[in-house]
């Protein structure tokens, strides 16, 4: 029998969820429309791709939820590709551009720690709500999220660090990458 009030308590959630990746989605599309950087710039539009991946997702598992009651097996997706990867994509393609005399992005220095800011509260909210569901297969997809939500702050940590210092991101990438 399905609690109807933990139920419609969780559809909630997924709407609030889906309107913070709404929200994210115009935050880091706007972020790489105005960055100059091209690093920023290719990052951003990144970000802003992962949340319409989410959108797309949160939309998918609200309704089978809401169709099945809750009782349905709903599909987890596979878990979010390392994060590391995807920087080293995306540095690697910057690196071709890389100018010695590029002149810092100060302004979209601040947009990072905002947007690290944002991550943290989205994390937390997915780490709350994965702490109460009593659904097995949405305590899933939250944890799911929160670890993706986690990968995106780790992202601009790292790429904050980049813009800061640039050569001194490169001597430690590469260090990480002999010492495994």
């Amino acid at each position: 029998m399905t609690d109807t009030h933990a139920l419609q308590q969780e559809l909630e959630a997924l709407q609030y969820a889906l309107k913070t990746e709404r929200d994210g989605y115009q935050y880091f599309k706007d972020a790489s429309d105005k960055a100059q950087h091209a690093v920023t710039k290719k990052f951003f539009a990144q970000l802003a791709e992962d949340e319409v991946e989410h959108i797309r997702l949160i939309n998918e598992f609200h309704d089978a939820l809401k169709d099945s009651a809750g009782t349905a097996e709903l599909r987890i997706p596979k878990d979010p590709e390392n994060y590391k990867k995807r920087l080293k994509t995306i540095f690697d393609e910057a690196r071709k551009d890389f100018d010695e005399n590029v002149k810092q992005d100060t302004g979209i220095l601040e947009v990072y720690r905002h947007s690290m800011d944002l991550e943290t509260q989205a994390a937390n909210f997915y780490k709350e709500r994965r702490d109460v569901t009593k659904f097995e297969q949405v305590k899933k997809f939250y944890d799911w999220l929160f670890h993706f939500e986690s990968g995106h702050y780790a992202m601009l940590s790292e790429t904050l660090s980049y813009l800061e210092n640039p050569e001194q991101w490169y001597l430690d990438f590469e260090r990480s990458i002999f010492e495994g």
